[in-house]
């Protein structure tokens, strides 16, 4: 365990193994004779646990598999979430987590696996937020000329255009947390002299949306740092938009009641708003929480369109059309493979899989919905 505990940068005298002896609050440990063992409630966990501390889940069976340790990352969820999972065996411990594995340097003496978790309030934090926006954001840019920027493109136009544009001189559309901005790009470049703006808590994503929306021709382009709950747009003083559009964002929120607000806020009334995101019980999303005991938190916020739906009817807004994009599993393992091994030979016809499937579902009423990663709404709010 302290090979483990340097790894993690903590320190054996803040552990605390559960059930703890005092009321003293640190890094809580607690020991399992297999994964299928019984956990404490999540509330005596939350309880003996300091604020932003780990939590080490230990397993003595060598022999624990993948969905094991799966099931048993579910089971503590939503409370926590795996942030890395370590396999100690003949001495020596590897540790596998989402930015990669390594083998650890300091010899241990008992064998078995751990699960490394943090709560989900300290992984999806403002500050946590921004730092992984912050060191991802080129890798979520988009690169023209390789393989797969076609499809990265594709699925950023059909959400920019899932609605009729207004094509009113000046219209302005918002994009409401905008990563790299190719989705409000992607609006404004059919609409008529359009005011773009666009938000996200990462100060470097807002620099490459901008930079993005410069080199496309988008001359009246804003944007601000922000996040979802409380949104830089509109400020005080300043008007809702006439077309709003958010991608892929609602996943990262850890509060969707502010969530919903902040988004409903945004539309003026009359106007349209797009909303698309994760569709969690696709085939292929379910298969992986199945069988992977490491998944993006994300993968484990998503919603699904029904949530997001009865949500914003609350607000008001009149729901119009549900579409799926993005097909799901195995179609994104062979275009990673593809694009890896194959030099790109496979994504002309998986994209054109994507289209017509995407298509498809979208004039027969989304009943395909769990062969797609991904979902896509329109909405409009009423006079």
């Amino acid at each position: 365990m302290q090979a483990i505990l340097n790894d993690l940068g903590a320190s054996s005298d803040a552990l605390i193994s559960f059930p703890p002896a005092t009321d003293a609050t640190g890094d809580l440990h607690v020991a399992l004779a297999q994964a299928g063992g019984t956990l404490p409630s999540m509330e005596s966990l939350l309880g003996a646990l300091a604020p932003g501390g780990l939590l080490l889940v230990s397993i003595r069976s060598t022999d624990t598999t993948n969905p094991e340790l799966a099931n048993l990352r579910n089971q503590l969820w939503p409370a926590f979430h795996v942030v890395a999972l370590y396999r100690t065996s003949g001495g020596k411990t590897k540790r596998s987590s989402l930015s990669g594995g390594a083998t650890l340097d300091q010899p241990a003496s008992q064998d078995g696996c751990v699960l490394a978790l943090r709560t989900r309030e300290h992984i999806m934090s403002p500050a946590a937020t921004v730092e992984k926006f912050d060191q991802n954001a080129s890798g979520w840019n988009g690169e023209p000329g390789r393989p797969g920027y076609a499809h990265f493109r594709w699925m950023r136009k059909f959400m920019a255009v899932y609605a009729e544009l207004p094509q009113t001189d000046g219209a302005s559309v918002l994009d409401f947390g905008c990563g790299a901005g190719w989705v409000g790009i992607e609006a404004a470049l059919k609409m008529k002299n359009p005011r773009l703006c666009f938000f996200d808590p990462s100060p470097e994503m807002v620099r490459i949306s901008a930079d993005n929306a410069r080199e496309n021709g988008i001359q009246n382009a804003t944007g601000r740092t922000g996040f979802g709950e409380a949104p830089p747009f509109p400020a005080e003083g300043e008007e809702p938009f006439d077309i709003v559009i958010s991608s892929g964002v609602l996943s990262f929120s850890p509060d969707f009641d502010s969530w919903f607000e902040g988004l409903a806020k945004s539309v003026k009334p009359g106007g349209t708003l797009i909303i698309g995101d994760i569709f969690p019980h696709s085939r292929g999303f379910d298969k992986r929480r199945r069988t992977r005991p490491l998944l993006p938190v994300r993968e484990l916020n998503g919603q699904t369109p029904e949530y997001a739906r009865m949500r914003l009817e609350e607000h008001g807004f009149q729901w119009k059309q549900t579409s799926g994009y993005q097909l799901t599993y195995p179609v994104p393992e062979m275009m990673h493979v593809s694009q890896t091994k194959l030099a790109g030979v496979l994504n002309p016809p998986l994209l054109l899989a994507n289209k017509v499937l995407a298509g498809i579902d979208r004039a027969t009423g989304h009943s395909l919905a769990s062969l797609f990663d991904s979902w896509v709404m329109h909405f409009t709010k009423p006079l």
